[in-house]
């Protein structure tokens, strides 16, 4: 399916890879973005990249998905053939001590997003959501079919869009479940900063330019082999490229949920003596107090998108996505 695709959160990390993708498939891209995590100098980029003939084929809309004006505008003066969802809020710790946030900003907002699409006719999502809908593991690795117990307003808000979804009448719907996502475009067109976030990777970066004195590991004490909690890391490229193949599906999937995650489980302990490896810099550690809402171990089971969509990963080993993040963030060590 070619046309114009509108993409909520495109100015964020894996938003913009999304960005890129789609403009190399051909396809017109409209995104939305309040800038409250991403950033425009991303889509700058973008557009003068693939830009043709002096007009470009990816245009973008400042606005938050909570203005219901706003949203019945861009659809009233762009012909949306589909929409790639990704805006949210995806801090479990602050989804803690701000529920009422996550709602309105996982939730309603996406609800405003259905009601001001199918106001015009567009029936086709794509919805970005988390392995943290899942809750602590009750075995490993985890498919599709898991019981579902959130145990942070995050996760809850991310699966009561999902409910909502499964509600919709005349929606063609496809549902990602995204676990920890890491790396930036090979070629170094756009990658991480989210300087202001505390996600492991990003927190190594810091470290190994300097911009921290240490890493801080929440919990040494978990049920695991050296006590650190285990995760399973995908590339955002991989990410991106499951969207592209699951934009040209949509009618063959809808309704379907799929995990992506490249299904090996690291501790946080060998993520760091990996980067070690990857960048060769010493990188110090402190242990810090478990924070609320982790979950001991967190592996995928990816079957289901590999044997549906045909979904390989090509970028997902560790060392891989530690050194095109590291390869990006030596060149911005400030973002963008």
């Amino acid at each position: 399916m070619k046309g114009k695709i509108l993409l909520t959160g495109g100015a964020g990390y894996i938003g913009a890879h999304i960005v890129k993708d789609l403009l190399k498939e051909g396809h017109e891209v409209t995104v939305v973005d309040n800038l409250s995590s991403g950033f425009i100098k991303p889509i700058q980029i973008l557009q003068k990249k693939y830009e043709r003939q002096s007009q470009s084929n990816l245009d973008f809309h400042k606005g938050d998905l909570r203005d219901k004006d706003f949203l019945r505008d861009i659809f009233s003066k762009n012909r949306i053939n589909a929409v790639i969802h990704l805006a949210a809020k995806i801090d479990a710790g602050e989804s803690i001590s701000h529920p009422e946030l996550y709602n309105q900003e996982n939730y309603l907002n996406s609800i405003n997003l259905v009601e001001a699409m199918t106001a015009k006719g567009v029936n086709k999502i794509i919805f970005s959501s988390t392995c943290a809908v899942y809750g602590e593991p009750k075995y490993i690795p985890i498919d599709e079919q898991h019981p579902t117990n959130p145990n942070s307003p995050y996760g809850e808000t991310k699966l009561d869009f999902e409910n909502y979804l499964k509600k919709t009448q005349n929606l063609e719907y496809a549902i990602f479940r995204y676990f920890n996502v890491g790396g930036a475009d090979p070629e170094g067109l756009v990658g991480r900063s989210h300087l202001g976030f505390n996600d492991l990777l990003e927190n190594i970066m810091k470290v190994a330019l300097g911009q921290k004195n240490n890493l801080e590991i929440y919990g040494a004490d978990y049920d695991t082999e050296d006590g650190t909690p285990i995760r399973d890391f995908i590339h955002v490229e991989d990410i991106s490229a499951a969207h592209i193949i699951g934009l040209k599906n949509l009618e063959k999937i809808k309704g379907a949920i799929f995990n992506l995650g490249s299904e090996t489980g690291f501790s946080v302990k060998e993520v760091v003596v990996t980067a070690e490896n990857v960048l060769g810099k010493t990188i110090p550690i402190k242990i810090a107090q478990r924070k609320e809402g982790d979950v001991r171990s967190s592996v995928a089971s990816a079957q289901k998108a590999k044997s549906i969509l045909g979904w390989q990963p090509q970028y997902s080993d560790l060392e891989t996505i530690i050194k095109t993040d590291w390869n990006w963030r030596k060149k911005h060590i400030d973002g963008y």
